[in-house]
Formats: structure tokens, sequence, C-alpha cells
């Protein structure tokens, strides 16, 4: 079942905790990042009482003067503040765990809009589609969630391509990209985004294979049926193609942040981490 993962009502709340205002001046926690960013446009969400990781800046002083009590005005932040979901649904995702898969982009999606960021999710083959989610506060996580649970795998992949055009669509400044990776011809350099996380969803064909032997395989891309050999130097070779991959797709990158995950990883710590590359 493609749930949120029951770490992360948990994990926000703790990161919602954090106050760095002890151990700063006054100016520089108000402009610190890790504070709630309550958006800069007139387009008013709500009038709350003060939490520690609000912005000082965002107090109504008017109302503090009339009511003795503090509180803020929340506005709807800008567009390039949020982050745009891209959600590979090509066919070679067929062979993934679905619900795994699921309950990452739905667990990040929560861990996003639960902590005041809007989100776009885009899912595609070799192209994204042009419409996609807007998705804004609690409410979104439902929406993201059925999104996710109707989706469907299939087409050829071309990350390139995809990203190329959702660049041209979206005005967010930062990326999550999930994908299996299985398209040789993708360059992260290519990434057009200031900022963004690929997120690796591994699923090697060791896992499925009963032994050593000749498979018949469905390509779940093309349509066609291979023949694959399965030994130990078939194995070899793709173990090391495998982590050349990974080399290329995690090398160091300023903004870029990179992780790789299996069914059944412990996603506590991606998820935290994840959350001091957003505020940190």
């Amino acid at each position: 079942m493609i749930s949120v993962d029951p770490e992360c009502p948990a994990l926000a709340a703790a990161f919602r905790r954090r106050n760095l205002r002890a151990h700063l001046p006054r100016g520089v926690a108000g402009r610190d990042p890790m504070f709630r960013r309550s958006g800069s446009s007139f387009d008013l969400k709500t009038i709350r009482e003060y939490a520690p990781t609000d912005d000082p800046r965002s107090i109504d002083w008017r109302l503090l003067g009339r009511t003795d009590r503090t509180f803020v005005r929340e506005y709807y932040e800008e567009e390039t503040e949020g982050v745009a979901f891209l959600v590979d649904l090509s066919g070679s995702l067929s062979a993934a765990d679905r619900d795994s898969y699921g309950s990452l982009v739905l667990s990040l999606g929560y861990l996003c809009l639960e902590l005041g960021l809007s989100l776009s999710a885009h899912g595609f083959s070799d192209r994204p589609d042009a419409a996609g989610l807007r998705l804004r506060g609690r409410s979104g996580v439902s929406e993201l969630a059925s999104w996710l649970r109707s989706a469907e795998f299939r087409g050829p992949t071309d990350i390139s391509r995809a990203v190329r055009t959702l660049r041209g669509l979206s005005s967010h400044r930062r990326l999550f990209l999930f994908s299996d990776f299985q398209d040789p011809g993708f360059d992260p350099r290519s990434v057009g985004f200031p900022s963004a996380c690929l997120f690796h969803l591994r699923r090697g064909f060791e896992e499925v294979a009963e032994g050593w032997g000749e498979y018949e395989v469905l390509d779940p891309e093309g349509g066609r049926r291979i023949l694959v050999p399965w030994d130990p130097a078939t194995w070899d070779a793709y173990r090391r193609a495998e982590e050349a991959r990974a080399e290329s797709l995690g090398r160091p990158r300023k903004g870029f942040r990179y992780f790789r995950l299996s069914a059944g990883d412990d996603r506590a710590p991606v998820y935290w981490k994840v959350l001091e590359y957003l505020y940190g």
C-alpha cells in the first residue's frame, strides 16, 4: 500500500522544533532559511499564533498591541520557493516495488507540504506530463497519494528530455527527480535546475533471479521478449556497470544531492538529510 512512512510526522515535528535563535544574533536568526518561509506575495493564507520556527519579521505587531498575544500573518510563498517533483513512470519501473516507490515519493511530498513548501508533481516516461499537480498545504497529501496510486508505468525512458521540458514549464528552482535511472543517455550535468535531489530506486536482477541460468524476460519498455544469461561473469559485469552509473550520478555538484535506495532500506536518515538540504 502506498502511504506516508510512519516516521515522517515525528521527523516533521522534530525539524519544526529546531530553534537556532539561542545561538544566533536576532538579525541572523530572522534571515536564516530554517525558519518558516511565509512568502512575500499579498495572497494571505492564514493568521495564526507565533511558533518557534517562525521568522520574527512575520509578527503582526498591530495584533500584538491589540491582543497582547503574538500572531503571524502567513502568506503563500512565491512559486520559486517550492519544489518540482519529476516522477519516472516509464516501463522499466513496472519491475520495481510499486508500494515502496510510491511511499518514498508520497513521504517526501508530505514533509514538504507539512513544513509549508508548495510543490508540483509531474510523471514522465520520455516527456513530462505538462499539467501535473499543484499542491499546497496538508490537503495536498491525499491528492498526491491518489495520483500515485493511479499511475501507470509504460513507455520508454528519456530523462534528459523530461528534465529539459520541465525546466521550461516550471518556475520552481528545486527539483526532486525519482527514477531507476535505466537510461544510459542521461547526464546529470544536463539538469538545468539550480538545485536538485536525485532519488535512485534500485532493484537488481539478482533480486528476481532464482539462480544461475538463462531467463526469458519481457522488456517492459520495448515489449520484446529477450533471453538474458545470468552467471557469475554476467553478474560481475552488471554490478560494475551499476556502480559506475551510481558514481556518475553521485559525483559532488554544487546544489545537488544523490540518494540510492532499495526496497526495505531505512529511509528516515534520508528524509532528515533532505530536510537539512531544503532548509540548510
